[in-house]
């Protein structure tokens, strides 16, 4: 069985713009990839990753104040939904930052304690547990990429630039 962070993995290389569920500080300075600020917040703690135009924000696993920072950034097309990990915290503990989105309460809680590559899939869906064989093969590596549009990755265009400032990533 390969793990979520493998399956985001694997879209990236077929070039599909699937949030990569958990990603490293090197993951920041890819070449094709762009990092901005949100506000006055620490990128150390929370950042936007735009790569090929479309965004996602990105936390610290530990970091607290992620729901404000993504309701600064992100439109509010769902309201009453959940803003949440990607990649359970208690999953993550070993990343250096995890994907945040915007999703059902009811797709978030039946999820968030599974890593596997189909409750990834499940949850950037929104669907609940409670039909979880839903996701099936018909859809193509494409469409599960483009279906998470609305919850985990949005054209960087959408999202509030007043708040956003692009910074530079060194090597260390």
């Amino acid at each position: 069985m390969i793990t979520a962070r493998q399956y985001g993995a694997m879209m990236r290389q077929q070039g599909v713009l699937w949030p990569i569920p958990a990603i490293d500080a090197e993951d920041m300075m890819l070449p094709d990839v762009s990092i901005y600020q949100i506000g006055q917040r620490s990128i150390s703690n929370v950042f936007v990753r735009v790569r090929k135009n479309w965004a996602t924000v990105y936390v610290k696993p530990a970091y607290t104040s992620y729901r404000a920072a993504f309701d600064a950034v992100m439109p509010r097309t769902s309201e009453g939904q959940d803003v949440d990990h990607l990649l359970p915290r208690s999953k993550g503990a070993g990343a250096d930052f995890l994907a945040l989105g915007r999703i059902s309460g009811t797709s978030n809680r039946g999820w968030n304690d599974d890593e596997s590559y189909q409750a990834m899939a499940q949850k950037v869906r929104n669907m609940p547990t409670a039909s979880p064989h839903s996701f099936v093969s018909r859809l193509t590596d494409m469409e599960r990429g483009w279906a998470v549009v609305t919850c985990y990755i949005r054209p960087f265009r959408e999202l509030n630039q007043s708040v956003l400032t692009r910074v530079e990533i060194e090597a260390s």
